[in-house]
């Protein structure tokens, strides 16, 4: 899908408050709240908009993982392997020693290392390096 500047705009605007309304946001764009609101449903079926998330406060904790992982051959199927297990957080494809690079959250250690063994399990990784974060700066 070819995005306008106005469907940038939009995106812009949910990356940056995913709560903002949509009354706000047709203010700002210069459209109406119906015309935002199909705008938006037209950006998520087209998967321009994957998912609608939130971030939580310190008083909820998360504990995150970064995973390099290597290819055991096409590094594209490997991290369509890796999409579609929905395992990580955030997944990249990286040029370099590792072909993929998965930022992984958690509700606990033990959560994110159940994710980390379940990526390891993937028959299209060979193998993985991960960084625990210790603090959030």
């Amino acid at each position: 899908m070819k995005l306008d500047d106005i469907d940038v705009r939009i995106l812009s605007f949910l990356k940056q408050n995913s709560r903002m309304s949509n009354v706000e946001i047709a203010k700002a764009v210069g459209l109406t709240e119906g015309a935002v609101r199909h705008r938006i449903e037209v950006l998520s079926t087209s998967h321009a908009i994957e998912r609608f998330t939130i971030e939580t406060s310190g008083a909820s904790a998360s504990y995150y993982a970064v995973v390099m992982l290597k290819a055991k051959h096409e590094t594209k199927k490997m991290m369509a392997e890796v999409a579609a297990a929905k395992i990580s957080k955030e997944s990249y494809e990286i040029s370099g020693e590792y072909d993929g690079c998965l930022i992984l959250e958690g509700a606990s250690l033990t959560e994110v290392d159940s994710k980390i063994d379940r990526l390891r399990k993937l028959r299209s990784v060979a193998d993985t390096k991960t960084f625990i974060a210790l603090r959030r700066w």
